[in-house]
Protein backbone atom coordinates (compact mmCIF):
# COMPACT_ATOMS: atom_id res chain seq x y z
CA UNK A 1 0.00 0.00 0.00
CA UNK A 2 2.90 2.03 0.93
CA UNK A 3 4.47 1.84 -2.40
CA UNK A 4 1.27 3.32 -4.14
CA UNK A 5 0.73 6.29 -2.65
CA UNK A 6 4.64 7.06 -3.28
CA UNK A 7 3.79 6.06 -7.16
CA UNK A 8 0.24 8.10 -6.82
CA UNK A 9 2.75 11.23 -5.47
CA UNK A 10 5.66 10.97 -8.07
CA UNK A 11 2.52 10.22 -10.54
CA UNK A 12 0.85 13.75 -9.81
CA UNK A 13 4.49 15.42 -9.60
CA UNK A 14 5.22 15.00 -12.76
CA UNK A 15 1.92 15.90 -14.45
CA UNK A 16 2.17 19.07 -12.39
CA UNK A 17 5.69 19.47 -14.00
CA UNK A 18 4.77 18.96 -17.50
CA UNK A 19 1.75 21.17 -17.11
CA UNK A 20 3.49 24.05 -15.55
CA UNK A 21 5.92 23.78 -18.11
CA UNK A 22 4.82 25.90 -21.69
CA UNK A 23 6.42 26.97 -24.71
CA UNK A 24 6.68 30.12 -26.13
CA UNK A 25 4.74 28.63 -29.48
CA UNK A 26 1.98 28.80 -27.09
CA UNK A 27 1.46 32.69 -27.02
CA UNK A 28 2.25 34.13 -24.22
CA UNK A 29 2.68 37.65 -25.12
CA UNK A 30 0.01 39.85 -27.09
CA UNK A 31 0.15 41.68 -30.36
CA UNK A 32 0.00 45.17 -28.52
CA UNK A 33 2.92 44.28 -26.00
CA UNK A 34 4.91 43.69 -28.78
CA UNK A 35 3.91 46.90 -30.65
CA UNK A 36 5.03 48.69 -26.97
CA UNK A 37 8.18 46.68 -27.31
CA UNK A 38 8.90 47.43 -30.71
CA UNK A 39 8.63 51.79 -29.41
CA UNK A 40 10.57 50.98 -26.66
CA UNK A 41 13.12 48.91 -28.55
CA UNK A 42 13.40 51.93 -31.51
CA UNK A 43 14.20 54.69 -28.63
CA UNK A 44 16.66 52.33 -25.97
CA UNK A 45 17.86 49.04 -27.99
CA UNK A 46 18.34 50.09 -32.06
CA UNK A 47 21.60 52.21 -31.50
CA UNK A 48 23.62 49.06 -30.53
CA UNK A 49 21.53 46.03 -31.81
CA UNK A 50 20.21 47.34 -35.00
CA UNK A 51 17.12 48.34 -36.86
CA UNK A 52 14.73 45.38 -36.66
CA UNK A 53 16.36 43.20 -33.81
CA UNK A 54 19.10 42.49 -36.78
CA UNK A 55 22.30 43.02 -34.28
CA UNK A 56 24.67 45.77 -34.86
CA UNK A 57 28.34 46.90 -34.62
CA UNK A 58 27.97 46.81 -30.58
CA UNK A 59 25.25 44.79 -30.20
CA UNK A 60 24.47 40.99 -30.93
CA UNK A 61 20.67 40.29 -33.08
CA UNK A 62 17.94 39.61 -31.20
CA UNK A 63 16.86 37.33 -33.79
CA UNK A 64 17.62 34.48 -36.08
CA UNK A 65 19.66 31.06 -35.85
CA UNK A 66 22.55 33.12 -34.01
CA UNK A 67 20.11 34.31 -31.18
CA UNK A 68 17.54 31.07 -31.11
CA UNK A 69 20.97 28.78 -30.56
CA UNK A 70 22.15 30.75 -27.40
CA UNK A 71 18.47 31.01 -26.43
CA UNK A 72 16.95 27.61 -27.24
CA UNK A 73 16.09 25.46 -24.09
CA UNK A 74 16.60 28.30 -21.57
CA UNK A 75 12.90 30.22 -19.99
CA UNK A 76 11.56 33.62 -20.95
CA UNK A 77 12.74 34.35 -17.41
CA UNK A 78 16.60 33.94 -18.46
CA UNK A 79 16.24 36.18 -21.07
CA UNK A 80 14.42 39.30 -18.89
CA UNK A 81 17.11 38.72 -16.61
CA UNK A 82 19.63 39.07 -18.36
CA UNK A 83 18.08 41.96 -20.30
CA UNK A 84 17.13 43.68 -17.34
CA UNK A 85 20.65 43.63 -15.37
CA UNK A 86 22.26 44.21 -18.78
CA UNK A 87 20.06 46.58 -20.75
CA UNK A 88 20.57 49.47 -21.78
CA UNK A 89 24.47 48.74 -21.97
CA UNK A 90 25.20 52.49 -21.16
CA UNK A 91 22.07 52.36 -17.76
CA UNK A 92 21.58 48.99 -17.07
CA UNK A 93 18.73 48.03 -15.13
CA UNK A 94 16.97 52.20 -16.00
CA UNK A 95 13.18 50.61 -17.51
CA UNK A 96 10.81 49.56 -15.50
CA UNK A 97 9.84 46.10 -15.58
CA UNK A 98 7.15 46.36 -17.85
CA UNK A 99 9.35 48.26 -20.23
CA UNK A 100 11.79 44.79 -20.20
CA UNK A 101 8.52 42.77 -20.75
CA UNK A 102 7.45 44.60 -23.27
CA UNK A 103 10.85 44.50 -25.04
CA UNK A 104 11.22 40.43 -24.44
CA UNK A 105 7.38 40.25 -25.94
CA UNK A 106 8.86 42.29 -28.89
CA UNK A 107 11.71 39.74 -29.20
CA UNK A 108 9.99 37.23 -29.13
CA UNK A 109 7.64 38.54 -31.72
CA UNK A 110 10.66 39.41 -33.78
CA UNK A 111 11.70 35.48 -33.97
CA UNK A 112 8.26 34.22 -35.25
CA UNK A 113 6.76 33.21 -32.24
CA UNK A 114 3.11 33.81 -32.07
CA UNK A 115 1.03 36.57 -30.17
CA UNK A 116 -1.35 35.24 -27.44
CA UNK A 117 -4.39 36.67 -25.59
CA UNK A 118 -2.62 37.66 -22.26
CA UNK A 119 0.38 39.54 -22.11
CA UNK A 120 3.69 38.72 -20.82
CA UNK A 121 4.07 38.41 -17.19
CA UNK A 122 6.86 40.53 -15.50
CA UNK A 123 7.25 38.04 -12.37
CA UNK A 124 10.00 35.98 -12.45
CA UNK A 125 8.45 32.48 -11.16
CA UNK A 126 5.93 32.76 -14.08
CA UNK A 127 8.52 33.33 -16.33
CA UNK A 128 10.48 30.47 -15.54
CA UNK A 129 7.62 28.59 -16.37
CA UNK A 130 7.93 29.17 -20.65
CA UNK A 131 10.96 27.40 -22.61
CA UNK A 132 12.29 29.04 -25.05
CA UNK A 133 12.06 26.75 -28.31
CA UNK A 134 12.81 26.35 -32.00
CA UNK A 135 10.02 25.44 -34.13
CA UNK A 136 8.61 22.41 -33.45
Amino acid sequence: MHRARVAFVFFLLACSAVAMARSVWEGVFTKEQAARGLATYGEECQKCHGENLGGGESGPPMVGDEFLSKWNGKTVADLFAVTRKTMPMDDPGSLGSREYADLVAYILSGNGFPAGQKELDRDAAALAEIRIERKP
